[in-house]
Parts: structure tokens; sequence; C-alpha cells
């Protein structure tokens, strides 16, 4: 069982640290464990309980009524908030609570049943931007603790990993594709999440896609472009780096294949005004990709 700092219980649930101790205070919601020199902690029960009243909230109740409910009325209320959820243009708050819950228990059977509903009820696009995206921000402030990075972090990322993948496979390959996208993370890059997504809508969209996937040696693509002559070169930039770093990345990109259209996501403050004149786009939104995809060059 993962603990838990109050800091821990803020970040996860958006609520201030003061609110939650008002409510242990006043209601009796929690009820923290001590060390022996009588710091407050938190277990899974804990997160799971704040992360449920949290989803109650947003539906209007009163803590005050929250409090007096038993634990099987708020399992009753939360799955109709995960239900209602569906018919909401908003994101999935309800179901993004319960996926947190999840992860931190490590309960496969659980985050798979939600993301599997949410793409039976939405689609895989929608799915992964009212589901996947902002519970990979939720959990990114979870990761901060170093004693969950490698495990809850992993997890989380192999399962989104296999329903992209599954996704991916399920689409047809095209036929005369319009467009020839060859997508790679940089020989120091691992999260490839984003780039995944990017080749579930490139090949959704009908056009064809060459995945490299991540850690691509950059002495190894110019074989690939002379064999595919693409006409989209795709990469995320997901690590933290200097600037000059990635400027110097970005360069070489325009140097050796600046007769291919170039697109760039994730940290691309190293991007600079000059490189968008030569055939650099940012992909800052799903939009932008959706775009590129639907112009004939």
């Amino acid at each position: 069982m993962s603990t838990y700092s109050i800091r821990d219980l803020e970040r996860l649930s958006n609520l201030k640290a003061h609110t939650i101790r008002i409510w242990e205070q006043r209601y009796g919601l929690l009820q923290p464990e001590r060390t022996e020199s009588n710091i407050r902690f938190y277990n899974d029960d804990h997160l799971k309980k704040l992360l449920n009243v949290c989803v109650l909230l947003d539906r209007g109740m009163k803590i005050s009524h929250i409090s007096r409910l038993s634990n099987e009325e708020i399992r009753n209320e939360i799955e109709k908030a995960i239900q209602e959820s569906y018919t909401d243009d908003r994101y999935l708050n309800p179901v993004i609570s319960q996926a947190l819950i999840a992860i931190a228990t490590y309960n496969e059977k659980v985050i798979n049943g939600l993301i599997d509903q949410t793409i039976r009820h939405l689609g895989m696009r929608d799915t992964y931007m009212k589901l996947i995206y902002p519970m990979l921000v939720r959990t990114g402030l979870m990761w901060t603790k170093d004693d969950l990075l490698p495990s809850q972090e992993h997890f989380l990322s192999n399962i989104v990993r296999r329903k992209l993948f599954s996704a991916i496979d399920q689409l047809p390959i095209p036929e005369n594709p319009a467009q020839t996208w060859v997508l790679f993370l940089n020989e120091d890059e691992d999260h490839e999440i984003g780039l995944l997504f990017a080749y579930y809508m490139i090949r959704q969209q009908g056009h064809r896609a060459v995945y490299l996937g991540a850690r691509v040696p950059y002495h190894d693509l110019s074989n690939v472009i002379n064999n595919c002559l693409p006409t989209h070169i795709c990469t995320f930039i997901v690590r933290q780096r200097p600037q000059e770093e990635t400027e110097r990345f970005i360069q070489n990109l325009i140097n050796d294949f600046g007769q291919v259209r170039l697109c760039v996501s994730g940290k691309t403050d190293g991007i600079q005004e000059t490189d968008l004149q030569h055939k650099v786009t940012v992909l800052r939104h799903i939009d932008n990709l959706l775009d590129l995809l639907n112009t004939s060059n």
C-alpha cells in the first residue's frame, strides 16, 4: 500500500491542504496515520475516499452531506456520476478519479474496464482527449514522488500503449495514401504515448505511417527517409533539456531533411521563429495535427 503526504493529496485532488485538514477536524472525513515524529501520512484508502468526495462535490453535493454517506451510498453515487459523464461534453472527471485510484492500487482490471467502457461510448480519439490525456497530466503530478515513478508510471504507460496499439491494429492499411509520415523519438526519449496517439490519428485519417518508436539513433533516420520518401516527419520532445540542445536537434533535422514537412510536439521552447520558416510545424494541439492530415500537401 502506498503512502501519501497531505501535499500529495493536495496535488492529486486539486483541494487545498488547509481544506483537507478542516474537513478532517469538522467532519472526520479522513483519519490519517502518524509517524513516530507525529507527521501525518495517508494511504490508498484515504486517497480513494478523497477523490470520490471530489466527484460528489462536482455534482453539487455539500461536504456536510457527503460526510454522512455510507461507503455503499458513495459507490452508488460514483457509478451514477460515471454513467452520466459519458453524455457530458467536459472531461470525464468521475472516470479520471476512479482511474487514479486504480493506478495507485495497481488494479489492472478496473483501469482496463474504465478505458474500454469509455472507448465504447466515445471512440478512441475522444477517449484519449477526455480521459487518457488529463489522466496522464494528473498522474504526472503524482510521479513527483520518486518511489512512485518506476512503478505506477510504467503500470499506466504500458496499459495505455496496449490500448493504442490495439486500436491501431484494427485500422485498415491505406491503399493509396496521400501522405506518408515517419514518426520517431530521438535516441534519448522514452515516453511515446503522444507519438502513438499521433500514429493512430494518421492511420485513422487514411494516411500511411512508418512508426519507429522511441530511442531511434539519429544516424538511422537517413536510411528510413530515403526508402520511404515521406511527406511528413513527426517527433515529440518530452525530456527536459537545455534550450540549446533542442535548437541543435531542430537545426539538424532542418539541415538533413528540410525538404520534408517537419512536425514537432512537446517541449518546443527551443524552436525559433526562423525554424518555422523552414517547414517546421509545431503541434500544440490535436487540431494542429488534424489540419495537416486534412490538407493535400
